[in-house]
């Protein structure tokens, strides 16, 4: 049934708006989730006048709500030209005529810099301002200072009903506009639940059987929250597989998706279905889908949190704040009365923070700064933030773009900076490219393939049950010697040089390659490529190794690393411990040094997309990271040194290599005197035992107590140590990912008839390490036997997801 927009809540305000935009600079308007404010307020301002005085600017945090936003604004006005257009990364639909522009909020950030004070604009609406994004914190900040200089210039922020108060204190007391929408009552249940790594699938059956019970018990569409892509898929694929498939509707929703995709979720529900829409926290505020009535929480979200110290990220599933979940319950009372079922306690849900915390006080910041010294802000510790960072943040942020040579001493752009800032892009990788231009510019070409690879998920697929053939053919591409970046540039010659869509689809179903991701990469590429010719550099190519790598070195400097000379771990510039993904080709050969695309920290710090480089390569760009390891190797002689005075009344135990390991070789009578001395310095924590006869299992119990392993009850079975079955071993390995309190690892000790039994307290340190031996199995596996591979793949699927690897 057609909307009457008139009819919206938003739209009964109209008269209190225009009057307090009128007599206010600033003003806050603050009304629930689907009250018609995002598509009601520019056309109110229309009728107001104000696209006679200049554009009527929108901001989104995300592509997808400035798409559809766009578009919806367009059907409603009847606009088929270019009145109405939107403008992102890479996509811009605005002319000349353009008066009503939705954007995501980077490009008004980027409009700053050509223009300080906004000219062109009557009014600026920051829509969603309560999700506090890195870049609406950066906007607000701004905005602030603009209309110090512009009292002609009107903003408006818009906001759901969280912590508006905190907008109008930063605005100078600015008025607050609170629009109640209807809003029917949600009847809330709890049902608490876990996913758990690992047992995934137990999760999502327990989801089905509320699915089930909704659809009996309350007529509608579903919508369900889930933290993440991987999630969402796996359900989506359950429900399309189940027995009742032909009752259901099923929709993914997540950032990644195509705008094809992701409006599908708006098609109307077809007779005898129901609709159900699993999503990420798009769904949250981002956009309103018609028909929903009932809501499955699960509580979670996935925030990507930045470590200043050592220039690693994490995407870490978190508990979403008390305000979020009202929102996602919200979302089931909009047309009737709903039902919510949160996955959680309702003690758990109390217990929760009241606001998510701002994007601001978990990221990386170097993008934020590089921008300020663009527009000639150079005292970034005084800029009105409404939440301000910490002093570390902004120092480390400062630190980064000192050392790749963005800004001097005195925070100024140098001409390096200056170049950088043409691209949209992180710091980076906007320096990988300007390296090229000034330095080696016939890899230019080559590099905006790396780059545009880089700046978004990498492309290889790897279905459940065929991971051993996605692997096989991934084989493909790869370089045996320069490894990773050159596979890169082996792809994007195959895909681009296919002609028809046909083939392209036909190669990336062959290759197990993600198309849509390999189409985000060509258009990537082809927006950059724009951007250089726009500067009249030419687009060259036919360039040596060293110069590509030397181009990806100057920018990825924080990724460079050396392998440390007694251990297996590697060390960049600011972190220790770095392990290559087992994943990798690389993973076994252990060269001398490495570059990485990232450095994703899990249990440990893993290295992924990784090349060997030449020792010389990193002395041409980046000298300065030999320095930093001598700094470094003083700093631990000293403390080895005030160390070694304490350790002289221990006794020492004989070291052996075990593996890839030193370990003390101690004997089972000595286990008892190092028991007693548990209380002094130190206590025996965990341990392996190597037997070099086979052992049963159950025997060793009384070993397995001196290591404090935690709960006995995880020790089960018969199994020989020099058991040679791998696949009973893998059987048990999967009781094992299903523990609590302890772990068994099996893991291979160089030898086919030898294994060592290492009893660890943290399942996810078993997993972590269990993972570099199942890499290891597979090499022992025939080619030919894919059903095996395939049993090891999925067990490795498993562990990687269950460490956030994928």
């Amino acid at each position: 049934m057609p909307v009457d927009f008139y009819s919206l809540p938003v739209y009964k305000h109209k008269d209190e708006i225009i009057k307090a935009l009128e007599e206010n600079q600033v003003i806050i308007v603050e009304s629930p989730t689907g009250s018609g404010k995002t598509t009601q307020l520019p056309l109110i301002l229309r009728e107001a006048g104000y696209d006679k005085k200049g554009i009527i600017g929108i901001t989104q945090p995300r592509r997808i709500a400035t798409l559809n936003i766009s578009d919806f604004i367009k059907k409603q006005i009847g606009d088929d030209k270019s009145y109405v257009g939107y403008s992102m990364r890479f996509f811009d639909t605005t002319t000349a005529e353009t008066r009503i522009k939705v954007m995501t909020d980077g490009i008004l950030l980027q409009e700053v810099k050509a223009d300080s004070t906004l000219s062109r604009y009557s009014v600026i609406m920051v829509d969603e301002a309560h999700e506090r994004s890195l870049n609406i914190d950066f906007i607000l900040g701004l905005l602030k200072e603009i209309t110090e200089v512009r009292r002609d210039l009107k903003i408006i922020i818009s906001s759901a009903t969280i912590n508006a108060s905190s907008f109008s204190s930063f605005f100078s007391s600015a008025p607050v506009i609170s629009i109640s929408g209807k809003v029917y009552d949600v009847d809330v249940r709890y049902k608490s639940m876990i996913l758990e790594k690992g047992r995934e699938d137990e999760y999502f059956l327990k989801i089905k059987k509320i699915v089930d019970e909704a659809i009996q018990e309350n007529p509608g569409d579903i919508l369900i929250f889930l933290p993440g892509e991987k999630e969402i898929k796996d359900l989506v694929l359950m429900l399309e597989s189940s027995k009742e498939r032909k009752r259901y509707q099923v929709y993914p929703l997540y950032g990644r998706l195509s705008r094809e995709d992701q409006a599908r979720v708006f098609e109307e529900t077809k007779k005898g279905k129901t609709k159900i829409v699993v999503s990420t926290n798009i769904a949250e505020t981002s956009i309103t889908i018609d028909g929903i009535t009932t809501v499955i929480d699960s509580g979670l979200a996935r925030i990507n949190y930045y470590n200043q110290n050592n220039f690693t990220s994490a995407l870490v599933t978190t508990l979403i704040s008390r305000a979020s979940a009202d929102q996602r319950k919200g979302r089931a009372g909009r047309t009737k009365e709903g039902r919510c079922y949160r996955l959680y306690s309702k003690d758990n849900y109390n217990a929760r923070k009241e606001y998510s915390e701002e994007e601001i006080l978990h990221s990386d910041l170097a993008e934020v700064v590089l921008r300020m010294s663009e527009l000639g802000i150079y005292n970034y510790e005084s800029f009105p933030f409404i939440t301000r960072p910490s002093s570390r943040a902004l120092e480390s942020a400062v630190s980064t773009l000192l050392e790749i040579g963005a800004i001097d001493e005195r925070r100024m752009l140098t001409q390096i900076g200056q170049m950088m800032i043409k691209f949209p892009l992180l710091p980076r990788l906007s320096r990988v490219i300007v390296e090229a231009v000034y330095n080696y510019p016939k890899v230019l070409d080559d590099v905006l393939v790396a780059v545009s690879f880089l700046s978004t998920k990498q492309p290889y697929a790897l279905p459940v049950g065929e991971e051993a053939e996605a692997r096989s053919m991934h084989e493909a591409f790869q370089d045996s010697r320069f490894g990773d970046f050159i596979g890169m540039r082996r792809l994007y010659g195959k895909y681009t040089s296919l002609e028809k869509r046909e083939d392209k689809e036909n190669f990336a179903k062959h290759y197990y390659l993600d198309i849509q991701t390999m189409d985000e990469i060509v258009h990537i590429h082809a927006q950059l490529s724009e951007l250089i010719s726009a500067e009249g550099i030419p687009l060259a190519g036919g360039g040596s190794i060293k110069e590509y790598f030397c181009c990806l070195i100057s920018g990825l400097r924080q990724f460079v690393a050396r392998r440390d000379s007694t251990s297996y771990a590697y060390r960049t510039a600011g972190a220790d411990n770095i392990f290559i993904h087992p994943g990798s080709s690389w993973f076994r050969t252990m060269p001398d040094y490495i570059i990485a695309g990232e450095i994703v920290r899990t249990t440990k710090l893993y290295a992924r997309t990784v090349s060997p480089i030449e020792k010389s390569w990193i002395m041409e760009v980046y000298p300065l990271f030999f320095e930093k390891k001598e700094k470094k190797k003083e700093k631990k002689k000293d403390r080895d040194e005030k160390n070694k005075a304490a350790d002289e009344d221990y006794k020492k135990y004989e070291m052996k290599k075990s593996g890839k390991k030193m370990l003390p070789v101690i004997p089972f009578e000595d286990l008892k005197s190092i028991e007693a001395r548990s209380s002094e310095r130190f206590y025996l924590k965990t341990g392996s035992l190597v037997f070099n006869n086979p052992v049963k299992f159950s025997k060793i119990d009384m070993y397995l107590s001196l290591l404090k392993t935690g709960s006995k009850k995880q020790i089960k079975g018969s199994m020989s140590a020099s058991d040679k079955d791998f696949y009973k071993m893998l059987s048990s390995l999967f009781y094992v990912l299903k523990g609590k309190k302890g772990a068994l690892i099996y893991s291979l000790t160089g030898s086919e008839d030898r294994y060592a039994l290492r009893p660890v307290q943290s399942l996810e340190e078993a997993a972590s390490e269990t993972l570099e031996t199942l890499y290891d199995a597979v090499e022992y596996i025939q080619k030919s036997d894919k059903k095996k591979k395939n049993m090891i793949y999925d067990c490795i699927a498993k562990i990687e997801n269950a460490l956030g690897l994928r």
